[in-house]
């Protein structure tokens, strides 16, 4: 029964969390980009006001979420 409280809860945060992630802006900037290659700006944390700055939030927050209730999965007798 317990595993069940858990499970649900965790298809439920999968699914918003792939929701949320698809929602948000590419930043367009590629694989060379994040490897350091290329110009540009750098890495710029906490300067994305508005919409984007809200759903980043929420990524990180069901990130967490998701991460808990994974380990809790395999705690959790069947």
């Amino acid at each position: 029964m317990l595993f069940w409280l858990v499970l649900i809860p965790f298809v439920l945060v999968s699914l918003l969390l792939t929701l949320v992630i698809l929602m948000q802006e590419p930043k367009q900037a590629g694989l060379g980009e994040g490897l350091g290659g290329g110009g540009g700006g750098g890495i710029d944390f906490g300067t994305r006001g508005g919409t984007a700055g809200g759903l980043q939030r929420v990524t990180i927050y069901l990130g967490v979420t998701w991460g808990v209730l994974a380990l809790l999965l395999q705690a959790v007798p069947r």
